[in-house]
């Protein structure tokens, strides 16, 4: 009898930690709701989607900027816009996106929280300061 005891002292608080983990990592996944704040054609390829996201009342708005191909629709790109990755996260809801020639020219006046140049099917220019 006396293992039964001993068994009970070190299953009770592992599953209460087990429980607590699973909670927390419940607890940090915070929903991230994505608004369609600006669309811009670049060229025959690739559309410029620009998404206002927020986590929720405590944080301020970013804004996901999204190269997505033409042929796909507008609610395609928002059904999926959890399985696609954003080439730029910045604060600034006043940044320009201008297309000449099939090449984008963004102009960015605020923080940068990510920015990433890889192959796509257009050139994007990037103009940045911080204020």
């Amino acid at each position: 009898m006396k293992k039964n005891f001993k068994k009970r002292y070190v299953l009770v608080p592992a599953l209460f930690a087990f429980l607590l983990i699973v909670w927390a990592i419940n607890f940090l996944k915070f929903p991230v709701e994505h608004e369609l704040y600006k669309k811009v054609k670049v060229n025959n390829l690739v559309t410029l989607y620009v998404t206002q996201a927020s986590a929720g009342a405590m944080t301020s708005f970013s804004y996901h900027y999204y190269l997505y191909d033409t042929r796909k629709s507008q609610t395609e790109f928002m059904a999926h816009i959890d399985d696609e990755t954003p080439f730029m996260i910045t604060s600034d809801s006043k940044a320009t996106a201008t297309v000449s020639n099939g090449q984008l020219y963004l102009r960015v006046r605020g923080d940068i929280y990510s920015f990433q140049s890889g192959s796509y099917q257009a050139s994007v220019h990037l103009d940045a300061a911080p204020y």
